[in-house]
């Protein structure tokens, strides 16, 4: 909207001087942009009004009649405000940074690295999520330990590719440190989520497809809370309802199935990362900050890998 001026039946805006409406007209409004004078066309057409748009030095100025000139205006007046207001603080603006391939490296070498240990060293049953020994014992660093541990081949390789996939869309909104200590800390919190649930039935649990689902549940958290924030209401389901069934699909697909899935770690991963990414959605802007800390933020992700299995090995 180019410019919205209260205007008397016999004074025209300071920019149209020499416009002159037909008798018995009267200049509302007016405007550079062709569609927001027919969104506010179509106002006026709603309150039973009529208008006329005439196009004067290439600007499309709104005309009414005189004696509806005050109950048009006012209600402009509010279609201005709720416009300012959506551009100010509702629509959904974010920005994108690099995913940092060198990231998508490490990720596969510390899995691979691990799964070749473990073919050399019993270090699965000290560092599997075990629901007893983590709420009973205070083994909380096996929720860290055990999204390094795979049952074979087929398990590692599914979680490094669907990892990745996640992890990429999650890294260009969070920047690559930020976002793979994201993905990290809700496979942690679903781990734990998972072992809380359980117990105190045993329960154990391995593999990095509770930080995959909490990458997806990131990515849900983020659509959310675009879509709570997204000005533009055409659906007659709330909007944040369509990222969460996105989510809820692809956890569906491939996070429940048969024989060793555990299906509870996957949504418990997912719904932390749901909250994380909902809540890092709300200050985006200050990952534009830790950009400037990603060896920090890389150093802490290896080092709570470190300490837990440092942890284990002393136990």
């Amino acid at each position: 909207m180019a410019s919205l001026k209260g205007i008397g039946s016999s004074v025209v805006p300071t920019d149209l001087v020499d416009f002159e409406p037909d008798e018995g007209l009267v200049a509302v409004a007016v405007f550079d942009d062709y569609v927001k004078a027919g969104d506010a066309g179509l106002a006026i057409l709603a309150m039973g009004n009529a208008y006329w748009m005439i196009l004067h030095d290439e600007r499309y100025v709104i005309c009414v009649v005189k004696n509806r000139y005050a109950a048009i205006s006012a209600e402009l007046d509010v279609l201005v405000a709720l416009e300012a207001g959506r551009v100010r603080g509702a629509r959904f603006e974010y920005q994108e940074f690099d995913f940092g391939w060198r990231s998508f490296a490490l990720y596969a070498a510390v899995l691979i690295a691990c799964f070749v240990w473990q073919g050399r060293a019993d270090i699965v049953s000290v560092g599997r999520v075990d629901s007893v020994a983590m709420v009973q014992g205070s083994q909380w660093s096996r929720a860290v330990t055990a999204l390094t541990l795979h049952a074979d081949v087929v398990h590692l390789v599914s979680n490094l590719i669907s990892g990745m996939g996640f992890a990429f869309f999650v890294c260009r909104f969070f920047g690559a440190a930020a976002g793979w200590l994201l993905v990290l800390l809700s496979g942690i919190a679903g781990n734990v989520l998972n072992a809380v649930v359980y117990y105190p039935e045993l329960h154990y649990s391995i593999g990095a497809s509770t930080a995959v689902f909490g990458a997806l549940g990131l990515l849900t958290g983020i659509g959310i809370w675009a879509a709570v924030l997204d000005p533009d209401h055409r659906l007659l389901l709330p909007r944040w309802l369509v990222p969460l069934f996105g989510g809820l699909t692809l956890l569906g697909l491939f996070g429940v199935g048969d024989g060793n899935v555990d299906v509870a770690a996957h949504i418990s991963g997912f719904v932390c990362g749901v909250v994380f990414g909902a809540l890092g959605a709300c200050v985006q802007r200050w990952f534009s900050v830790l950009q400037r800390w990603s060896v920090a933020c890389s150093a802490l992700s290896l080092g709570l890998l470190a300490l837990a299995w440092y942890a284990r090995a002393g136990a």
